[in-house]
């Protein structure tokens, strides 16, 4: 990368060329496997539901796929996919 000096502050460092340069954006989404979670966990649908403080039709729409959690759901998912054992410092909340 070119350094900027005070002394000569070229317009095409700070501005480059339309057209020059692309950036690339790269998105990975990393969904939970709510089934293995729910199997792990040996509870039902609501029971899940009431462990993540979620209503249990945004559960049931997640387990059948026509809903997918997002923001911190999805973040507190994939932990308890890691270790079921924190589902129960949840229910403890």
């Amino acid at each position: 990368m070119n350094m900027i000096n005070p002394t000569n502050c070229s317009g095409s460092i700070l501005f480059p060329e339309k057209g020059k340069e692309k950036a690339k954006i790269t998105r990975l989404f990393t969904r939970p496997d709510l089934w293995k979670i729910k199997s792990s966990l040996n509870v039902t649908a609501e029971q899940l539901a009431v462990c993540l403080g979620v209503s249990p039709s945004l559960a049931n729409g997640w387990l059948n796929g026509t809903r997918k959690p997002i923001g911190p759901a999805r973040k507190l998912l994939l932990l308890l996919e890691g270790d079921p054992s924190l589902a129960e410092k949840l229910k403890a909340l």
